[in-house]
């Protein structure tokens, strides 16, 4: 609890099953924060994500990011995060599905 507190995260222990205890806060200076509005798209949604500062916790970051969502199936949720600004390999896996409207799905989505 004190390494963790130490770091600026917030410790909390839980009963449940493979909960994280120590996490970053939702004001913390590191990670990406969502840059304006989701935008809805055929399959499911997109959201520009930006570095919250010049922190790193890893370096080479990238900013902005895209997170695309697609609502695959009824039961199957595929999410992709990508440089908009540059190309970048991406393994060859083409997994297709009909795409669910999200009151159909076993899932929810929230920003």
């Amino acid at each position: 609890q004190e390494a963790c507190e130490a770091r600026g995260c917030t410790w909390c222990s839980s009963d449940v099953p493979n909960a994280p205890w120590c996490f970053f806060p939702e004001n913390s200076p590191y990670g990406y924060a969502r840059s304006g509005n989701p935008e809805q798209t055929d399959k499911g949604w997109r959201v520009t994500l930006n570095k919250r500062q010049a922190l790193s916790l890893f370096g080479n970051d990238i900013s902005p990011v895209v997170l695309e969502v697609e609502f695959q199936t009824k039961d199957r949720l595929r999410f992709r995060l990508y440089d908009p600004n540059a190309q970048r390999f991406e393994v060859p896996l083409k997994i297709d599905g009909p795409g669910v409207t999200a009151e159909e799905a076993n899932y929810e989505v929230e920003f």
